[in-house]
């Protein structure tokens, strides 16, 4: 077996990025083990087996490339010329590649999408390109970076994703088509005003609560009023107000209709309230506008 071996591989012989250069006299299952160079100019050893099935193709230069992966090193995608294999590795294993645009950026692109054309550019072949969104406004956003695409938090997601200020002074990180489609226009400030106006907030009362018939009761609420509960502890009903963000208590009695008829008579603050909206506060308002 040996001999036949010697007679199909010589010095000379070419496996990937190995040339045979001697039989080295040692077997490794048989096989005669041969000492090559590799074009980097690591010297390694590799049997004859190893060599004819692909497992050695060089002295271990480029094998974090993955073993049976192309070397795509030079290649050219679009506008991105491949430089050299990274450690990362994307869905199903595939390989990572760093990559420079003609436009003069690097980035990082699998073997699989640049392969299969879903990439052809750092982003600058986007439409519109990627840094036309640099300072552009989407409500109270304003882009401030980019911040990479979706796979570097979730590999299903590959979407741009951009750093955005808002007018609040506070960041974030807004999902291309959120801004594209209006789906996001602020950190949150903007829903949180509109719930307020909603509400009518004044002086930190909601006079739409107060219009439609007081606060929403409660569901465990077993007094049938809002502002009265039964205190266990003390075997007592407990009436309550809340004005302007501060809760009133109003005493504790043995008698629930007692407790209601005191908390009824405290709401008269509401409609002292509601009066002076109505009277003094909306005509200062007009007198302004």
């Amino acid at each position: 077996m040996s001999e036949t071996e010697k007679s199909r591989i010589r010095p000379g012989s070419r496996f990937g990025k190995l040339t045979v250069e001697a039989d080295t006299g040692l077997r490794k299952s048989g096989y005669v083990v041969w000492h090559c160079r590799c074009d980097c100019g690591n010297q390694i050893d590799a049997s004859t087996k190893d060599l004819k099935n692909g497992k050695s193709r060089d002295c271990g230069c480029t094998t974090h490339v993955g073993r049976g992966a192309n070397d795509l090193t030079g290649q050219q995608f679009g506008k991105l010329t491949v430089l050299y294999p990274t450690e990362k590795r994307a869905d199903q294993g595939s390989v990572v590649w760093r990559c420079r645009c003609d436009c003069g950026n690097e980035c990082d692109v699998s073997a699989r999408r640049l392969v299969r054309g879903r990439v052809r550019s750092c982003g600058c072949l986007s439409s519109p390109p990627l840094k036309a969104y640099i300072g552009k406004r989407f409500g109270r956003w304003t882009v401030v970076a980019y911040a990479g695409t979706g796979r570097d938090r979730n590999p299903a997601k590959s979407e741009n994703y951009w750093k955005c200020r808002c007018d609040c002074g506070k960041e974030g990180l807004v999902g291309q088509s959120e801004l594209q489609n209006g789906d996001s226009r602020s950190c949150g400030c903007l829903r949180r005003e509109r719930a307020r106006e909603g509400l009518k907030l004044v002086e930190g009362t909601s006079v739409v609560r107060l219009e439609t018939g007081r606060d929403k009761m409660r569901s465990d609420n077993v007094s049938g009023k809002t502002g009265v509960c039964f205190i266990t502890r003390e075997q007592k009903w407990a009436a309550y107000i809340t004005f302007q963000k501060k809760r009133y208590h109003l005493g504790l009695y043995k008698d629930k209709d007692e407790a209601i008829r005191v908390r009824t008579v405290a709401e008269e603050m509401h409609g002292a309230f509601l009066d002076w909206y109505y009277q003094e506060y909306l005509p200062s308002l007009e007198e302004k506008t």
